[in-house]
């Protein structure tokens, strides 16, 4: 990547399994939803300031619960418009080491469209000078994601 990944690690929870004992698919949502908010609470808009207005999931491998077992959600900028983003959102597995696996071996891959969004008014805004500079580092170089 060209600028920081940021990067959130996630505890996979017995209760995360469904009946055909694999982490069950709505999870991965989960994950990726609280890496963004994360993510986004260090922003100049904070979490407040974004809403989400789209979500791709390609489920790529199961998840099985294992005692202190972890995956990794590396999260990215693909493109910033006048008024929205495109994120790239990986749930990587962890080795016992701790070393988040590579995107080749992503157990999911996500792509997001967030929107800078006016609660008060209910539309959307542009963003301003202060959130573009912030994103910039997030930003994947092309071809990346």
């Amino acid at each position: 990547m060209s600028g920081p990944v940021h990067s959130y690690d996630v505890v996979v929870r017995w209760s995360d399994e469904d009946r055909l004992g694999h982490v069950n698919n709505a999870r991965y949502l989960t994950f990726v939803e609280d890496a963004r908010l994360v993510w986004l609470a260090a922003s100049p808009a904070g979490n407040g300031g974004v809403i989400l207005a789209r979500s791709e999931v390609d489920f790529r491998r199961q998840v099985h619960f294992a005692a202190g077992g972890r995956l990794v959600v590396h999260t990215d900028v693909r493109t910033i418009g006048r008024t929205s983003m495109r994120i790239g959102q990986d749930i990587l597995p962890v080795d016992e080491a701790g070393r988040a696996g590579s995107v080749a071996e992503a157990v999911a891959r996500t792509v997001h469209v967030l929107v800078a969004y006016d609660y008060d008014r209910q539309v959307s805004r542009p963003w301003n000078d202060a959130e573009r500079e912030w994103l910039q580092p997030f930003v994947a170089a092309p071809g990346e994601g």
